[in-house]
């Protein structure tokens, strides 16, 4: 390389690094909630990544989170969501969005979580420190709560023991997650 293109290219990766270090320090952890710290942030997200990123699950969740229709709709992956006559969920995404490219890429599957758990996390925490099945709820736990029966459904699961055992897969969600922040 010339030594005078050097100079440009050293002063365009430095503003591109200066602007990275900006992003991370304004979350001040690292993570993308606030108060929570990258290590607890990537146990959580160690805990809600079960399934390969091309899997399409049952009643039509996909990806390595799988994310419903329904919830990629709320957090503008999606324009709209309905159910089929089958009983899965089903939706029209949004401009520029596929369901190959969703299924084909882990990078936009965790942007379109972060903004989903980013979602939920103001409507969720007022009910920080609630007692659930004998244990004090924590931020991550609803966060999983959430992620599972939708943030309407924090509340009931929260409130009724009936519904704990009547939706055990959010039950094992919120047990699996409780706790880590």
């Amino acid at each position: 390389m010339h030594p005078l293109l050097a100079i440009p290219a050293a002063l365009v990766g430095y503003l591109i690094g200066r602007r990275a270090a900006g992003r991370k320090a304004e979350s001040m952890s690292g993570s993308p909630l606030d108060a929570v710290t990258l290590g607890a942030w990537e146990k959580f997200v160690a805990e809600m990544a079960k399934s390969g990123k091309a899997e399409k699950g049952r009643k039509g969740k996909m990806g390595a989170f799988q994310m419903d229709a329904r919830r990629l709709a709320d957090v503008g992956a999606m324009k709209k969501a309905w159910k089929t006559p089958e009983g899965s969920w089903t939706g029209e995404w949004s401009a520029g969005l596929t369901e190959t490219a969703f299924l084909g890429s882990m990078p936009l599957q965790y942007a379109v979580f972060v903004r989903s758990m980013r979602a939920a996390a103001p409507k969720v925490s007022p009910l920080v420190g609630r007692e659930v099945e004998g244990k004090k709820a924590s931020l991550s736990g609803l966060l999983g709560v959430s992620h599972v029966a939708g943030e309407r459904g924090v509340l009931s699961f929260v409130e009724d023991a009936d519904v704990r055992r009547k939706f055990p897969a959010t039950s094992e969600a919120f047990k699996r997650t409780n706790g880590i922040f």
